[in-house]
């Protein structure tokens, strides 16, 4: 049985199965109940060396004919932005299976289970050990805690990562960093007549966020941005505010972009601590890293393969760019790694997020070929 009659024959199981696993919420950092019934699932393959790690990614590590080669990771991951620690409501309508996270990173998650599924049935040994990981916290605060915690059990061995996040016809070949803070300025405040002239946290943080929009980017190497995403503090409409939360960040696709934006931050952040008047805290809440120095011939090779596949199961001919992805921490250490996804569809990061089920069999055909192009005659 090839790739296409298998995604085929199997298509009904595969749409079952996203629904499936979409309905079960996985906010970052607690993806347990997502990984306990994915690690079921592949007990049941007959991968009994699956198992849920400290990190909560479910790892099943399929050994190679050859244990001197370099190790071939393959990931998606299995939070999603959504706090809902209830089951997610799924519609299948239109077309389309519609639900939060449905795309991002739920389908995606499935179709390396029944690639797994494939490879088991066939019983399809790899030429070099493989290691499939559906991996927590990916998404937003996650920073990357389950991919950093995969890299780091198999560094040194590491040959390729190919990570599948959303969908087939766009990709990231680029690690774009970011640093994010949370900042808090307290002041005595008071009552908004009877102590006016009180300083007024919240017109510190104004002054402080004035102060970041200032920053000039345009002679930074590479794209530098920042952004101010959240501002939470005050009592009352006639109190002068005692206490004021910032939520910072900024993102270059240059480890230098990255440095130059820290001196910048942090000059102002002295400015403000260096005050009597006012208390200023910063704690970082997120740091993801930049593009590394990766061989570049394996990256345009790796990229090249991966136009080629999904082009030919799909006709779809994928725009790779830069993004920050679970690929920026193999990419930092210079691992050569991809990310695409395997399935059409919108609305991602929100209530409304769908996949389109005439993508699902092409996009399922072009994420098994990545896993088993490498792959040995069936045993």
């Amino acid at each position: 049985m090839d790739i296409k009659t298998f995604a085929k024959e199997h298509f009904e199981e595969y749409k079952a199965l996203i629904c499936q696993l979409t309905a079960i919420p996985a906010p970052s950092h607690h993806e347990e109940r997502r990984a306990a019934f994915i690690c079921e699932y592949l007990h049941q393959l007959g991968y009994g060396q699956a198992f849920v790690d400290d990190a909560k990614n479910v790892i099943c590590e399929v050994k190679g004919s050859d244990l001197e080669a370099p190790v071939h990771i393959f990931m998606a991951h299995t939070d999603t932005v959504f706090p809902d620690e209830t089951e997610l409501p799924v519609v299948v309508e239109d077309g389309c299976i519609k639900a939060p996270g449905v795309g991002d990173d739920t389908t995606n998650v499935c179709a390396i289970l029944m690639t797994l599924k494939y490879l088991s049935e066939k019983k399809i040994v790899p030429k070099q050990t493989m290691v499939f990981a559906l991996n927590s916290c990916e998404e937003g605060l996650g920073n990357l805690k389950g991919c950093r915690a995969l890299v780091k059990q198999y560094t040194g061995r590491i040959g390729q990562l190919v990570s599948y996040d959303c969908g087939y016809n766009a990709g990231t070949v680029w690690a774009v960093g970011s640093r994010r803070y949370e900042i808090r300025i307290r002041t005595t405040g008071g009552h908004s007549y009877a102590d006016f002239g009180a300083i007024n946290a919240i017109a510190v943080a104004a002054d402080m966020i004035h102060d970041f929009y200032e920053i000039d980017t345009n002679t930074m190497p590479g794209k530098t941005t920042y952004n101010v995403g959240l501002i939470e503090g005050g009592t009352s409409v006639n109190t002068i505010a005692q206490d004021v939360k910032i939520l910072y960040e900024y993102r270059s696709d240059r480890m230098m972009g990255l440095e130059l934006m820290e001196r910048e931050m942090s000059a102002i952040i002295d400015k403000y601590t260096d005050r009597e008047d006012a208390r200023v805290d910063i704690e970082m809440i997120g740091d993801r890293p930049s593009m590394g120095q990766v061989d570049k011939k394996k990256m345009a090779e790796l990229q090249k393969r991966t136009e080629g596949i999904i082009f030919r199961n799909t006709g779809v001919m994928p725009m790779f760019g830069s993004g920050s992805t679970d690929c920026n921490i193999p990419l930092s250490m210079g691992i050569p790694a991809i990310c695409f996804g395997v399935y059409l569809g919108g609305g991602q990061h929100t209530r409304e997020e769908y996949v389109r089920i005439d993508s699902l069999e092409t996009g399922l055909c072009a994420a098994m070929e990545m896993i088993c192009e490498d792959m040995t005659n069936p045993l």
